[in-house]
């Protein structure tokens, strides 16, 4: 929702320099509020966890280009449920260290036949790459694509500085490129608290990504290069080079009562040696009846990292499988509700600690404005 108060509306006609030329504030305010419950073992956990975020575009539109001024300010707060049951690809997607940061602050421009876009400043890489509104449904971790990337890339929400941008080759088809300044301390919450911008990285990320879309249906495929050197022992330490394929689309004709899609998601690594995770293989199917009042969305998700044993033998840890299933339900045009019930196969396993499965319920309430 846009807000525009009388005050800015003034001061935005002041500035208007002529006819076609408009100048426009957009602000947003995104809650998300979580509350857990696990069972590992002989073991139940609760914790709670919120995140509070602030938007904030200045947008400068012409007859030949559209130009944003863009930041947000995000702040992260509460218990992690991945630390107490030990699940090493979060077990909740708002899960990262308690903290207040800047996330992004770039300068955007936008040609007049809207075919070309580019952006410069501090941003963080799954603003643009390797996500999709089905992947990103599901509220545990490995439902994004964070995984394969290398630990010393730009991750959410630790955004770096960076130039990305897209070119429409047809009405269905579009072709990007970003480029990132990696480093280890970027990743690194306790010292990069996101409102100092980098100047100086100790290596880069590189990705590409090719996308069609038609209807509902969607086609990715794209590649990623990071040339950081990381490991966890001297002899095995490596860039970091990977494609992903995403295929997402509907199951059922238009006119069905039930409309059902799927999402299939595949990652591989090119450096298996070195890789801390070899593949990756994510499915999920969709259910939304179309009949009710309600738009709610049902969920089935299945999501398998395969960790590369042999370069982290010296840590015991398994291959992690996960399944999802997830409904959410719109409460009004602001607020949104979610349950997920996931089964986490392999959380703890590390140095023997524990290889029982857990079980894990989550309440998510989403609100906007």
């Amino acid at each position: 929702m846009r807000f525009k108060p009388t005050f800015f509306f003034l001061l935005w006609a002041s500035m208007t320099y002529g006819q076609g030329e408009s100048l426009e504030l957009t602000m947003h305010l995104n809650t998300i509020s979580e509350t857990h419950a696990a069972v590992q073992s002989d073991q139940l956990f609760t914790t709670s966890r919120s995140y509070i975020e602030t938007s904030i575009g200045l947008e400068f539109t012409t007859n030949k280009s559209h130009w944003q001024l863009f930041t947000n300010i995000g702040l992260i707060h509460g218990a992690s449920i991945s630390e107490r049951i030990g699940d090493l690809y979060l077990a909740s997607s708002i899960d990262a260290q308690d903290s207040f940061r800047m996330q992004n602050l770039w300068l955007g421009y936008e040609n007049e036949k809207q075919n070309f876009k580019i952006r410069v400043g501090n941003q963080a890489v799954d603003d643009l790459f390797m996500v999709s509104d089905r992947s990103n449904f599901f509220i545990h971790g490995a439902a994004a694509y964070v995984f394969t990337f290398s630990m010393n890339a730009p991750q959410w929400p630790v955004a770096s500085l960076g130039l990305s941008s897209s070119i429409k080759l047809t009405n269905h088809q579009t072709l990007s490129f970003g480029i990132y300044g990696s480093d280890p301390e970027v990743t690194n919450e306790s010292i990069n608290n996101g409102f100092k911008l980098r100047r100086n990285y100790t290596g880069s990320l590189k990705i590409i990504e090719w996308q069609k879309t038609k209807g509902n249906n969607l086609l990715k495929l794209g590649f990623f290069s990071d040339n950081n050197r990381f490991g966890f022992y001297d002899g095995l330490t490596s860039s970091l080079n990977a494609l992903y394929l995403v295929k997402e689309g509907l199951l059922s004709p238009l006119s069905s009562r039930t409309e059902l899609s799927y999402h299939l998601g595949l990652s591989r690594t090119l450096n298996d040696q070195t890789a801390p995770i070899n593949y990756d293989v994510r499915a999920a199917i969709f259910a939304k009846p179309t009949t009710w009042s309600k738009e709610v969305t049902f969920a089935l998700g299945y999501f398998y990292p395969h960790v590369n044993q042999d370069y982290l033998e010296n840590l015991n840890i398994r291959s992690e499988s996960f399944g999802e299933l997830s409904a959410s339900l719109p409460l009004n045009k602001n607020a949104t509700i979610q349950f997920s019930t996931q089964y986490i196969r392999g959380a703890g396993a590390i140095e023997g600690v524990n290889s029982d499965p857990s079980f894990l319920g989550v309440l998510r309430f989403y609100y906007s404005f």
